[in-house]
């Protein structure tokens, strides 16, 4: 009996609702299901836990000024944005000062803003502005490398005092028949290419790790550690929330500059001046890095504990999912709240079922015990996910993405269900791109993801006034866009929203997660699950990955009962039955190709 009441519950709101799904006092409602007693024994979740961390990438965002790239004061403009997706942080990537040879990675001042972005007197406004509307900031920091154009390169080069070693200098291994250097050894760039270039200045080589324009800061020197770290208290004095600390394996080298072996599980059709051919044993995920990154949280935590607030370090890593658990830290010595989780990067539009299990649980299995998780299915260096999982699931994305069991990274445009543009080799800017030359510039051009955001069916997206915008926009934005998927009956943008407020409830926040495949390779679940005895709604996600139409019989699964009410699900759903506040029989849910469901039934 209890079971039917609270699907009468359920269906009681949700049937009133339109696509855009229950309003959020409706999904409060969900949490009065819990006893006060019960409530009074959860630990609350801090607000780098229970949010949506939003990425800005900055020059595509929004565009107040007429020159084709966004601003500090077009995100200023949108800020409403934010709040009426319910997203409670953004993550903006840099806007230092820099000469822009990949997009303000490389940077030549690290406390100052880019006059391209604007000046400081907008960041504080920005700042302001998001603090008055409860949402925090949290600001890219890249402390691997510098721009060529920074005075402390400049003064290296000329050897002047204590800068003479700020960067990592080596002396050539020889040189050849034609009296050229020859490089110190066969490291390679993350862009190809030795990571080695010559500085005829200096008559050495300085090391690489990404562009020749990024040269890499010598952590073998403790003044670089202390000038990185009072770049870091310049901005939490500003008023910053956190930081999204890039590239962070690429910060120490091992002092042998020994050659490093050919990768026996790269890629066989890769290059030999191809990052992926080389295993990087010598220049990847060093020990030191630990030691930086753990006195780096240890200034974050001075700034937390004066005021209770904290300020959370978020850790971008692209090593396997077993060496990056130990970006968490310990008890004892913390380091991140957390490391990115970038495995649902490797869904790709042949995946199945299984894969998406596995990739989901991976995290899990490894992370050690009193940690929180973080989940992302893109961003500005990666295809888009309606790429990566097809375009017709990007719903299915977003609703693994935001209903896990961690902290979720929207990278813009995602709510929107944006899609990758093609670039031709003429209109391409980025580094990665532009220095494998035009035959191979697609596979490795970050480009695509990158275009300027869809606000409305104007001129440029609503994006900007320009004649021209810095990369081109996507031909879709007529129809994908804010305003018309706010507009529609059925939208990306609807369902994002409601995935949002789901976070909200008691379930998400408090709830276990376990996974499960059907229909052989075709059918993803994930189930939410209220704590055991508490009489609450939970929830589970049901994804067709095949494309092929499917019916998912889910009575050998525990837990699940036998009907469930649908709570949203994708655009362009192929049934008619499962209308949003329908009642499934959970031993027959039809899924169209590439559908998905979020349903809601009691858990006790």
């Amino acid at each position: 009996m209890k079971f039917i009441g609270v699907l009468a519950i359920c269906a009681a709101f949700l049937a009133s609702c339109t696509f855009s799904a229950p309003s959020f006092s409706s999904i409060k409602q969900l949490n009065t299901l819990y006893s006060t007693e019960k409530q009074a024994e959860l630990e609350p979740l801090d607000w780098w836990q229970r949010t949506v961390v939003y990425q800005v990438y900055p020059r595509s965002f929004q565009d107040s000024d007429g020159d084709g790239t966004g601003d500090i004061q077009g995100i200023i403009s949108r800020v409403n944005y934010f709040v009426e997706l319910g997203v409670e942080a953004i993550w903006i990537s840099p806007i230092y000062e820099s000469p822009m040879v990949d997009f303000g990675y490389d940077i030549s001042n690290f406390t100052n803003i880019d006059p391209l972005f604007g000046t400081l007197d907008d960041f504080k406004e920005l700042s302001g502005v998001l603090r008055e509307n409860n949402i925090k900031l949290i600001m890219d920091f890249v402390p691997n490398h510098s721009s060529d154009l920074h005075p402390w390169f400049n003064a290296s080069v000329h050897r002047e005092g204590k800068y003479a070693d700020y960067y990592v200098w080596k002396d050539p291994k020889g040189f050849d028949e034609q009296g050229k250097p020859i490089v110190p050894n066969n490291w390679t760039s993350v862009f190809a290419g030795s990571m080695w270039e010559w500085n005829e200045q200096r008559q050495q080589f300085y090391l690489h790790q990404f562009v020749k324009e990024q040269p890499d800061l010598n952590y073998e020197n403790r003044q670089v550690w202390n000038e990185i770290l009072a770049a870091t208290k310049f901005w939490l004095d500003m008023g910053v929330d956190g930081f999204r600390v890039d590239a962070v394996p690429h910060i120490f080298e091992n002092q042998t500059f020994l050659d490093e072996p050919f990768n026996p599980w790269g890629n066989p059709d890769a290059k030999e001046d191809e990052y992926g051919s080389y295993d990087h044993i010598y220049t990847n995920n060093l020990p030191q890095v630990l030691d930086f990154l753990a006195e780096m949280r240890m200034l974050l935590d001075v700034y937390t504990a004066s005021d209770g607030v904290v300020r959370c370090m978020m850790v971008e890593a692209a090593v396997d999912t077993v060496p990056l658990m130990g970006y968490y830290g310990t008890e004892q010595r913390p380091i991140a709240h957390f490391p990115f989780n970038f495995n649902l990067l490797g869904m790709t539009p042949e995946s199945v079922a299984d894969d998406l299990k596995w990739l989901v649980d991976r995290w899990f299995e490894y992370m050690p015990e009193g940690n929180w998780a973080s989940v992302l299915i893109g961003n500005h260096d990666n295809r888009r996910a309606s790429t990566k999982w097809s375009v017709g699931a990007i719903d299915a994305a977003n609703m693994v993405n935001i209903l896990f069991k961690g902290t979720s990274v929207t990278y813009q445009g995602e709510e929107l269900g944006m899609e990758d543009r093609w670039i031709s080799w003429e209109d391409t800017v980025d580094p990665a791109g532009c220095n494998v030359g035009p035959d191979r510039y697609e596979q490795f051009s970050r480009d695509p993801a990158r275009t300027p955001f869809h606000w409305d069916d104007s001129r440029n997206a609503g994006f900007s006034t320009a004649n021209k915008t810095w990369l081109p926009l996507h031909e879709n934005y007529l129809v994908k866009n804010v305003m018309a998927e706010n507009a529609a009956e059925e939208s990306h943008l609807k369902v994002y929203k409601s995935l949002i407020e789901l976070r909200a409830t008691n379930v998400w926040k408090y709830g276990s997660q376990t996974t499960f495949v059907l229909n052989g390779t075709s059918v993803f679940g994930m189930i939410r699950a209220a704590p055991q005895s508490v009489d609450v709604v939970s929830f589970y996600v049901l994804v067709n990955v095949g494309e092929a139409s499917t019916v998912a019989d889910l009575s050998g699964i525990e837990g699940i009962p036998e009907a469930s009410i649908v709570y949203t699900r994708s655009v362009g759903f192929e049934n008619g039955d499962t209308m949003i506040g329908s009642e499934v029989r959970t031993n027959a849910v039809p899924l169209g190709p590439r559908n998905s469901l979020v349903l809601m039934y009691l858990s006790s």
